[in-house]
């Protein structure tokens, strides 16, 4: 089987009222379908965007990125990456997570990550290497 992987990057519409409920039930939503789907992957999520890498199938994939872009919760979302892979970045991980808070605004900022230089003005690999760093430290 051919996996590739996707990285996008939009611009956040939640509000603050219900942030936390939405990014639960985002999360929830796509562990269930991205493990019947065979798709690995790390979202990373700031008050104002979010950034995703997908990997898997290429028709699954781009089902889900197609939901993804007609999701409200969601705009201005653009495709950053989509290429071959020969191994997974991200096995075992139907979704991972990371906000920057606290406790992760440091290794944000460590990948150029900041108020100014939010996750949908930074390049794909970047993103990856973001996300990657934080699920190893939640592995």
């Amino acid at each position: 089987m051919s996996l590739i992987r996707l990285v996008y990057a939009s611009e956040s519409r939640l509000v603050d009222a219900n942030r936390r409920a939405e990014l639960d039930t985002i999360l929830a939503d796509a562990r269930r379908l991205n493990d019947r789907s065979g798709i690995t992957g790390f979202l990373l999520a700031t008050k104002e965007a979010f950034a995703q890498v997908l990997e898997g199938p290429q028709d699954s994939v781009t089902e889900t990125y197609g939901r993804i872009v007609i999701d409200p919760r969601h705009q201005a979302v653009r495709l950053l990456i989509q290429e071959p892979i020969a191994a997974r970045s991200f096995p075992g991980w139907a979704m991972g997570i990371a906000e920057r808070d606290e406790t992760t605004n440091f290794i944000f900022g460590l990948y150029g990550v900041s108020p100014e230089q939010d996750l949908h003005t930074q390049p794909p690999d970047i993103l990856v290497d973001l996300a990657h760093e934080i699920a190893q430290r939640h592995a």
